[in-house]
């Protein structure tokens, strides 16, 4: 009798433990469920420093963001891009466009998906550093919570940080986010670390 109750103890606390595992593994898959990377290729350079100016436009309004209205003329772009905080306002043209290159403005990837594709990802590459191409030079000041908008067909799409990462700078990235969300990733050179890129995940808050 004594033997039977004791094998009964240890299977019911087997048991115990097996569930325990179970539900914190569960909660964990839960929690990373909507997660998938995808590895894109991305071609990026160390900027030069002689003789070059920035030509962003820097004609945005800080903290108007929540009444801005749709730019109406994009003077042949696909979508402007905004970010307030770095007083960042630039445009970037179609997949198929000879001048969507990255070394002479803000690339619309070619894997990418369009603002008004549901739960698609729209990927932004431009350069770090200081030459006129370096539309992305201060991205670095950016951090988790901040915004950015897309002006695309009309409406304004807007953005809000959710992650910040950095990888080696090999001709690719990984890029990690829950794909079950519109997505805008932009991605950089990482400052002072001529061997990274930084990428910069945010997920669409809003369309007006």
């Amino acid at each position: 009798m004594s033997k039977l109750s004791n094998r009964t103890i240890v299977i019911i606390g087997f048991i115990v433990i097996i569930a325990g595992l179970l539900l914190v593994s569960g909660d964990y898959l839960k929690s990373k469920k909507d997660k998938a990377y995808r590895e894109v290729s991305v071609s990026l350079y160390v900027d030069s420093d002689e003789g070059t100016q920035d030509n962003t436009p820097q004609n945005v309004d800080s903290g108007a963001e929540e009444n801005q209205a749709p730019i109406t003329d994009y003077n042949g772009y696909l979508g402007i891009l905004t970010i307030d905080k770095i007083n960042l306002t630039q445009g970037f043209y179609d997949k198929d466009n000879p001048d969507n290159n990255v070394s002479k403005n803000i690339t619309f990837l070619d894997p990418t998906n369009y603002p008004d594709e549901e739960n698609g990802n729209v990927i932004l590459v431009s350069h770090s550093g200081t030459s006129s191409i370096a539309y992305f030079k201060n991205l670095y000041k950016l951090q988790v919570g901040d915004t950015a908008r897309i002006d695309y067909k009309g409406k304004v799409y807007t953005y809000k940080i959710d992650d910040i990462y950095t990888e080696n700078k090999d001709g690719t990235v990984t890029i990690y986010r829950d794909t079950n969300r519109s997505t805008l990733t932009m991605i950089t050179c990482t400052k002072n670390d001529n061997t990274k890129q930084t990428i910069y995940i945010a997920y669409l808050e809003s369309v007006k």
